[in-house]
């Protein structure tokens, strides 16, 4: 499907008619620079799309990426309906997980080796 350029803030019909949105069309859409669409897709922080590696530049070394923007969940993102985590949310959130299996698993150990002790007490 070849791209259709547009000077002008696309239309939620405009942004349905693609297959895959492109970036810049996106970008327009939306009020973001292609700039933040790239990083936000690479760093899989914008829930409307995905970019995956698909190779490297042979004289810089930098990956290349093709992108993969949702129409649907683009405009769903638009009107409210579904958010962008911030890299550091998704940090937190999985560290506090984290934190709190490893508290409990500590304080199941430590009533474990608690009543180990007092089994041995009353043994003896």
């Amino acid at each position: 499907m070849p791209r259709k350029m547009t000077a002008q803030t696309p239309t939620d019909e405009e942004i349905l008619s693609y297959n895959n949105v492109p970036v810049d069309v996106a970008a327009k859409y939306i009020g973001w620079s292609s700039c933040n669409i790239y990083r936000a897709l690479q760093q899989e922080r914008a829930p409307f799309g995905m970019a995956a590696q698909t190779g490297e530049n042979k004289k810089t070394g930098l990956p290349i990426f093709t992108y993969n923007i949702s129409p649907g969940l683009l405009v769903k993102y638009k009107h409210g309906e579904i958010q962008a985590w911030r890299l550091n949310e998704v940090i937190k959130l999985a560290a506090d997980g984290i934190q709190e299996l490893l508290d409990s698993r500590l304080t199941a150990l430590s009533e474990l080796v608690r009543g180990t002790e007092q089994c041995g007490r009353r043994a003896g």
